[in-house]
């Protein structure tokens, strides 16, 4: 069987994003696999959202507060051999503390008979 992992990660930090993803690869390197098959890492646009607010809300319309918060997210894909690699680095990522992000995880297996279908 063949064991996939794909993690979303999400910041509104750029500088928080990339050690998270720094940590993370250096995670996968100490795995107990030496050879690491195929790890990938793609980056999404950011996304910005904005905001005008009226400071007074009676009299002075033409004075206005504008605010905006920018999303920045990356991708890492990678692939593991067995399951329990997979349920090692899991283990090791639940339990590592990087803050200012968001993670979702999704694992995908793949078996001999899914070629058949």
């Amino acid at each position: 069987m063949k064991y996939s992992m794909k993690i979303l990660i999400r910041s509104f930090n750029p500088e928080t994003l990339k050690n998270a993803t720094e940590q993370i690869i250096e995670m996968r390197k100490f795995s107990p696999n030496v050879f690491v098959p195929k790890q990938i890492i793609i980056g999404f646009p950011t996304t910005t959202q904005k905001w005008t607010v009226l400071r007074s809300p009676h009299v002075d319309k033409k004075s206005r507060e504008q605010f905006q918060m920018k999303n920045y997210c990356v991708s890492y894909n990678t692939t593991f051999s067995s399951q329990k690699e997979l349920t090692l680095f899991f283990q090791k990522l639940k339990h590592t503390e990087i803050y200012g992000t968001e993670f979702s995880v999704k694992i995908m297996h793949s078996s001999f008979f899914n070629k058949f279908i």
